[in-house]
């Protein structure tokens, strides 16, 4: 096995001087030509780092490990994609550990027993828990939610304004004034504050204001959120769904030109129940999504919607964890936006007369 001696040995240095640069330690004042020959000598030599003795020494090892709520959803996966992209460019492994109610503070304190180097959560609330662990054991924690940010750790939110002022900018251009918005009406799960579908009703609202445009009354619906089981659940939501959808087909000042949905799968839930009411879409309606899960390209019509960021988002989060484990542990928390867009497809089109 080749060691930090024998590559000091072959590059004419010291022991401590191939120590700094194989470890990356800042403030070394070793001069740049003796850094380049230390990294050419261990290179020519094959050394690999011992990981094991590192993390012996560190109480940390080169391992991320990512808590997800939803590993199965297109857009969890999609986020530890673009999470172990990036731990893999920065010479980290990234170790996915699926989330529960049930095993939740477990999974937490499995983080803290392998000694991780940093904790990516992605979960539907209970931050607050992974932050009080990961204090205790001074580990950064970086948070990817992309609707609420937390007081803590490393923040990574997708900026759904951008994309969604661009979706009312065209729906504008089109010449849609009267746009409805159906939200989520999500429980809230491991002691949450809040949810995504709420954050981005809230946006809905402040960009069509920025518009010059009026959101009417009750021209904002909710679909109710079901968790009691998978068969139940997905018929709950389905029946939730037209229903919100109907309320805005039935206002008694006139239904909307335009709706837009907090996410793909409401969007197409309301081209159906549109279809269903003899309407066509989007000749006499137009829909808005927002996600762009894959399958809303295939659908029937093509589904216009807001493009979220799900690799950017887990690269992101990576990157601001690395940088949070090389300097001095802090709690303080901090903001990082990824933007959002808007991809337009055949769900939208010109406001009818």
């Amino acid at each position: 096995m080749i060691t930090m001696n024998d590559i000091a040995e072959k590059a004419g240095v010291s022991r401590s001087a191939v120590s700094f640069v194989l470890n990356n330690r800042p403030n070394s004042g070793i001069p740049e030509g003796t850094r380049q020959r230390i990294i050419e000598a261990a290179s020519e030599m094959g050394y690999r780092p011992n990981q094991l003795a590192r993390a012996v020494a560190s109480g940390k090892t080169r391992m991320i490990g990512y808590l997800v709520s939803e590993p199965n959803y297109e857009p969890s996966w999609k986020t530890i994609m673009g999470a172990l992209a990036e731990a893999e460019e920065l010479g980290f492994t990234l170790k996915v550990l699926s989330v529960t109610r049930e095993t939740f503070v477990e999974r937490v304190r499995q983080c803290v027993e392998l000694r991780l180097g940093g904790i990516v959560a992605s979960l539907l609330g209970g931050h607050h828990v992974v932050f009080e662990e990961a204090n205790r054991a001074q580990i950064p924690v970086a948070i990817v939610d992309p609707g609420l940010a937390q007081p803590f750790g490393a923040n990574i939110l997708a900026d759904d304004a951008i994309g969604l002022t661009e979706a009312i900018a065209q729906l504008r251009a089109l010449g849609h004034t009267r746009i409805g918005f159906i939200s989520s009406g999500f429980p809230q799960l491991f002691g949450g504050v809040g949810d995504i579908g709420t954050a981005r009703e809230f946006i809905f609202s402040r960009v069509m204001q920025e518009h010059g445009l009026q959101v009417r009354a009750g021209y904002v619906t909710y679909e109710t959120m079901h968790v009691f089981g998978p068969q139940v659940e997905a018929e709950a939501n389905l029946q939730s769904v037209f229903a919100a959808t109907q309320s805005l087909l039935s206002h008694p000042e006139g239904r909307p030109t335009a709706i837009c949905c907090w996410r793909d799968e409401t969007a197409m839930v309301t081209i159906r129940a549109c279809v269903e009411a003899g309407l066509r879409v989007p000749d006499d309606i137009s829909v808005v999504g927002f996600s762009d899960l894959s399958a809303s390209r295939f659908f029937r019509p093509p589904l216009s919607t807001v493009q979220s960021p799900w690799d950017a988002l887990g690269r992101m989060a990576v990157r601001q964890l690395c940088r949070r484990m090389e300097e001095e542990f802090s709690p303080d928390p901090s903001t990082h936006w990824v933007p959002a867009s808007f991809v337009a497809r055949r769900s939208t089109g010109p406001a009818p007369r």
